[in-house]
């Protein structure tokens, strides 16, 4: 991960110089590479042996017990289920088990993923931690959302934002993972450029439910598909993939309707060019935020099922107010 270099360089200045801080907060969007900087971060920390550049030996003790996924010094904190919050409790947890002696007498590293799913409860109870921090310890919370963290949880954390890295870059390390060319822009589209995020979509053949996706959303904006209906299918673990893309297509349509640029794939155009006729580009924009809203609200606790029915149902009445206006402007 090539793209990854500079931020290692960095993080490993910052430790060969002892200036590490007691709390790191790695920002970006999904599928950058921000949990494998964590954990190199981690494994330069825990090493007996680690080279000056901040490479682990890959033949300590520390080293294969990281390897096996069972260094006592690593510890992670993540939802007990997946789209779940992280509860006070886990947090309770982990901050016990940072006051404990490290295993090995080095550092005791904790990565908490994704930051952001902690309620307030949790947050709160995280809070205490970071403004009495212990020596030897490093939390690093991992976020594709640093807004939706509290104010106070971020000033008190060393920030670092991970950017999406050169769209050729990315394209050719996915072709050098062994996917075609045609394939990698794709799914780098479909990941907004985000490498990892693409590679993972190739896998869980993602094409197929996105396809499945946009058929619903045009039934629903023709009143041959119920949008209450259509929400239930749409709650699991594609939920967030499903908002994504739909609020990509609806940036496609405004940027066909501003712009002139139909999307690049013809089968998509033909998909929404009826609708890019019809719907006000006022509406196309509002719709959006709601989508990225609906997108941020993910993990909250709020009702995520009613979310996605109020947004169909505002999609399906789009199709009605572009009815009436064509059948106004044809008087």
């Amino acid at each position: 991960m090539e793209w990854l270099q500079q931020y290692r360089e960095r993080l490993n200045r910052t430790r060969v110089q002892g200036r590490l801080p007691h709390a790191l907060l790695i920002s970006g969007q999904e599928g950058v590479g921000k949990r494998a900087l964590a954990e190199q971060l981690a494994h330069s920390l825990l090493c007996q042996q680690v080279a000056a550049d901040g490479q682990p030996c890959g033949q300590c003790a520390a080293c294969g017990w990281l390897q096996a996924g069972s260094h006592p010094d690593l510890l992670w904190l993540v939802p007990e289920e997946v789209g779940k919050a992280i509860k006070v409790d886990q947090v309770r947890a982990l901050t016990g088990q940072l006051f404990m002696t490290s295993h090995a007498g080095r550092y005791k590293v904790a990565i908490i993923q994704p930051a952001d799913a902690m309620n307030r409860n949790a947050a709160n109870s995280l809070l205490k931690t970071l403004e009495e921090p212990t020596d030897n310890t490093l939390l690093v919370l991992l976020t594709a959302l640093p807004g939706r963290l509290p104010a106070t949880i971020r000033s008190r954390c060393q920030q670092l934002q991970v950017a999406v890295p050169d769209a050729l870059m990315a394209q050719q390390w996915l072709q050098d993972t062994g996917m075609e060319s045609g394939q990698a822009i794709l799914y780098l589209k479909l990941a907004n450029g985000a490498p990892l995020k693409a590679r993972q979509l190739a896998e869980t053949d993602s094409v197929g439910t996105r396809d499945q996706r946009l058929q619903q959303l045009v039934a629903v904006f023709q009143g041959s598909l119920d949008p209450v209906e259509t929400a239930k299918g749409w709650m699991g673990e594609s939920e967030r993939q499903s908002l994504g893309w739909w609020r990509a297509w609806l940036e496609d349509m405004i940027r066909w309707q501003q712009g002139g640029q139909p999307p690049l794939e013809p089968e998509v155009a033909q998909k929404l060019q009826r609708i890019v006729e019809t719907v006000d580009c006022r509406q196309l924009f509002d719709l959006s935020d709601k989508v990225s809203n609906a997108l941020n609200s993910l993990g909250s606790g709020l009702n995520r099922q009613l979310i996605l029915e109020d947004l169909l149902i505002f999609w399906a009445k789009l199709a009605d107010l572009a009815s009436y206006r064509t059948r106004v402007g044809s008087r």
